[in-house]
C-alpha cells in the first residue's frame, strides 16, 4: 500500500511538473509570434477639420480658440507614440516652429504649429495615454488648444473637406514612393507589401538619413 501511494506520489510530481514545462513553452511562443501587419486605413478627414502642409490638424472651436493635432498620414507613419512632449500653456508659439515633440521606439519627431498664437490648455491625455494618437488622431489625440494671434487670418491656406481628404490622399501616396526610394531592398517589401499602400509604422524602417528626408518632406522640420 504505501509502496503505491510513493508511486502514485512521484506520477503526481511529474505531470506538475511537465504541466509547468508546457505553459512556458507556450507562453514563450506566445510571446515571440510575429505582430500582425496592418496596411494604412483609408482617409478619414472629419468634416470641418483644416490640413496644413505640415501634416498638423486644426478645429476652430466654439469659443474661437483652435484645436490642433497630427492627421493620420504621421500617425499612421510612426505606428503610435510611446511619448509626447508638449508646451506650457502660456507658451507662444509661430506658425512653422516646433509646437510639440513626439518619440517613437528610438526616434524622434518634431510637430510643427499649423498656427500662430498663444497656448491656452494642453492634452494631458497624450502625456500618460500617448498611445490615443495612433488610436484617435482626430479626437482624444488632440495636443493643444491654442488662442490664435490674428483670429481673421488663423486660418488663411489651410486645405478643409474634400480638398484636404483628396491631398492627403495624394500625401499617402507620396509617402509609398519615399518608402520605395529610401528602403533597403529586403524591407521594401515589408513596408510597402502591396507595393502601394505602407504599412502602419513604416516609417520606424528608415536609417537616419532617409529619417531626417521623411522629418523635411512630411513634417515640415527645417535644417536639414
Amino acid at each position: 500500500m504505501v509502496a503505491i501511494l510513493v508511486i502514485l506520489t512521484v506520477v503526481a510530481f511529474v505531470a506538475i511538473d511537465a504541466l509547468r514545462v508546457w505553459r512556458k513553452a507556450r507562453s514563450l511562443h506566445t510571446a515571440g509570434a510575429a505582430e500582425p501587419v496592418h496596411a494604412f486605413a483609408g482617409v478619414r478627414v472629419p468634416r470641418g477639420l483644416f490640413l496644413d502642409n505640415a501634416h498638423g490638424w486644426v478645429r476652430l472651436t466654439e469659443s474661437g480658440e483652435l484645436k490642433v493635432g497630427l492627421d493620420e498620414l504621421l500617425t499612421q507613419a510612426l505606428g503610435g507614440a510611446d511619448r509626447v512632449d508638449l508646451p506650457e500653456p502660456g507658451t507662444q508659439v509661430r506658425k512653422g516652429q516646433k509646437l510639440a515633440t513626439i518619440w517613437r521606439l528610438g526616434h524622434k519627431l518634431d510637430v510643427i504649429a499649423p498656427v500662430s498664437g498663444r497656448i491656452v490648455a494642453t492634452n494631458d491625455t497624450v502625456e500618460y495615454r500617448p498611445d490615443v494618437i495612433g488610436a484617435d488622431p482626430y479626437g482624444s489625440g488632440w495636443l493643444a488648444r491654442i488662442w490664435p494671434a490674428d483670429q481673421s487670418d488663423a486660418l488663411h491656406g489651410l486645405r478643409v473637406g474634400e480638398r484636404a481628404a483628396a491631398w492627403l490622399e495624394g500625401e499617402i501616396q507620396r509617402f509609398a514612393e519615399f518608402l520605395s526610394r529610401h528602403t533597403s531592398p529586403e524591407l521594401v517589401g515589408a513596408t510597402l507589401p502591396d507595393g502601394a499602400h505602407p504599412v502602419i509604422g513604416a516609417a520606424l524602417t528608415l536609417d537616419e538619413d532617409s529619417w531626417k528626408a521623411f522629418e523635411h518632406e512630411f513634417a515640415g522640420v527645417t535644417g536639414q
